[in-house]
């Protein structure tokens, strides 16, 4: 295979990151332009080309949709993940947390402690699972505000700035995705209309088989437990973005809590003093990158869209 074979394949990998319809109008034009561009015996694109390529496909797809294409889908992925979250979150915590407290000795203040805490998370989440299957869209937006509300409560006075660590921040940005879900969506109603019992029996049973091999599998061999954990998460998203368009934004939107879930397997917990003393992996800078990068990242999409809508708006509704 000589070094131009190499170098195309290359860059019809990074092509492929562009939408199928600009490839079709276009690919062929881009390829011959970087190919006529290439150095005599270049096997890897270069840097620049790399990264233009990448800034390019980055920018078609965050375009702003024009009525009647991409958005629909978004508000339809939304819908979905306004219903099956809460479940979701009832199926995973529920299993974990049960199974520590079966761990602990009943009556023990760790046990009565976890125990009020978990009754009010899962009966919180519970609520909202409630609401959005029922269809009542607004009362279970103001449910999930409030479960938000008293998980900053909860999360604010935690010891050694536990609130910027990966497990407290899996819990608000959960939450908040669900309020979010709610309110920029039109909610369950049209998620019945899309989901159906596959689906639900998919966001029961994949949460229910990752918390059962992080409780059990984990006292083993931790290190197995999460590299299972961290695999199925990451073949799952890649599977929902190949099965259709939108499963494909539904995967979007759970990508930042599977962030934060995969997050707290890759950095020990923050726990220091007292008799649970520990050397903690969230000290210093880590805690700070890992906790602060995600919203670092969607800071710039958002820039991004911002900076794009204004260039594609009419002149006259600039100048008003």
């Amino acid at each position: 295979m000589n070094a131009a074979t190499v170098l195309e394949g290359r860059y019809r990998r990074l092509l492929a990151m562009y939408p199928a319809e600009h490839r079709r109008k276009h690919q062929d034009e881009m390829l011959g332009v970087l190919m006529t561009g290439a150095r005599a015996g270049q096997h890897r694109p270069g840097l620049a080309d790399t990264a233009d390529l990448i800034w390019g496909a980055l920018l078609i797809r965050l375009r702003p949709a024009r009525p009647g294409t991409a958005w629909p889908l978004w508000r339809d992925a939304l819908a979905v993940v306004s219903v099956l979250l809460p479940l979701m979150v009832l199926a995973y915590s529920g299993l974990l947390n049960v199974a520590t407290l079966a761990t602990l000795r009943a009556g023990s203040p760790i046990f009565n402690a976890l125990a009020g805490y978990d009754a009010k998370f899962l009966g919180g989440w519970a609520i909202v699972a409630a609401l959005a299957l029922l269809r009542l869209r607004r009362t279970a937006a103001l449910a999930a505000t409030a479960l938000l509300l008293w998980l900053v409560y909860s999360i604010a006075d935690a010891p050694n700035w536990s609130y910027i660590d990966a497990p407290s921040m899996r819990s608000l940005t959960i939450a908040g995705l669900e309020i979010a879900a709610l309110v920029a969506s039109p909610g369950p109603r049209r998620a019945m209309q899309i989901i159906n019992w596959r689906h639900y029996t998919l966001a029961l049973a994949i949460p229910l088989g990752l918390a059962s091999v992080s409780n059990w599998l984990g006292l083993a061999d931790p290190a197995v437990s999460d590299s299972i954990v961290i695999t199925a998460c990451a073949v799952t998203l890649a599977g929902m973005t190949l099965a259709s368009p939108l499963a494909k934004r539904v995967a979007a939107f759970l990508a930042l809590p599977v962030y934060y879930l995969i997050a707290t397997f890759l950095v020990p917990p923050s726990m220091t003093g007292g008799p649970y003393e520990v050397t903690s992996g969230w000290e210093g800078p880590l805690r700070v990158t890992v906790t602060c990068a995600p919203f670092a990242v969607l800071l710039c999409v958002a820039l991004v869209v911002a900076l794009r809508s204004v260039q594609h708006a009419p002149v006259d509704s600039r100048e008003a």
